[in-house]
């Protein structure tokens, strides 16, 4: 009896960490306007919440996988938009270089919001796992350790 309660709890964790998805017709109108006026071209949207005010939609532009995320009375909050190694500026790619040269690089994504622009870089080494967060200039803004496995996102605060 106790493995299908742990395994409950389990689940229950994973859909409360990663967002819970749903439909376009739930999402509150002045957050899709505002999503479709900053980005007319997207295309595939999978909206989510993040918590009960916030609001975000995954989608291509392009051939570009991106995130942007919203207040639920449509204010942008920000965008993340997934990235390669090398478009990484170069400030970026030397601090990896010098402080993180043995670490394994993951997803690596910019994030542009009101507050600035950031990247953020998931790495590994055997079973730990942590996102790194950089400014454009290379400073390192805040390491986070995670549990091998969770892609629960970053607040960026």
């Amino acid at each position: 009896m106790k493995t299908p309660l742990m395994i409950l709890s389990v689940l229950a964790l994973s859909v409360s960490a990663c967002g819970q998805k749903v439909s376009e017709a739930d999402v509150p109108q002045p957050v899709k306007a505002a999503f479709m006026k900053q980005f007319p071209k997207a295309d595939h949207a999978h909206w989510g919440m993040e918590s009960k005010t916030e609001y975000e939609v995954e989608f291509k532009q392009g051939s570009e996988s991106m995130s942007a995320t919203y207040g639920n009375t449509g204010e942008w909050m920000e965008t993340e938009k997934d990235l390669k190694l090398a478009a990484l500026p170069a400030p970026v790619r030397a601090t990896i270089a010098q402080n993180y040269a043995d670490q394994k690089l993951g997803d690596i994504s910019h994030v542009d919001s009101p507050k600035g622009e950031l990247y953020e870089v998931d790495m590994e080494k055997g079973e730990q796992s942590m996102e790194v967060v950089f400014s454009t200039d290379g400073k390192v803004m805040k390491e986070k350790m995670e549990e091998k496995g969770n892609d629960e996102d970053n607040d960026n605060d």
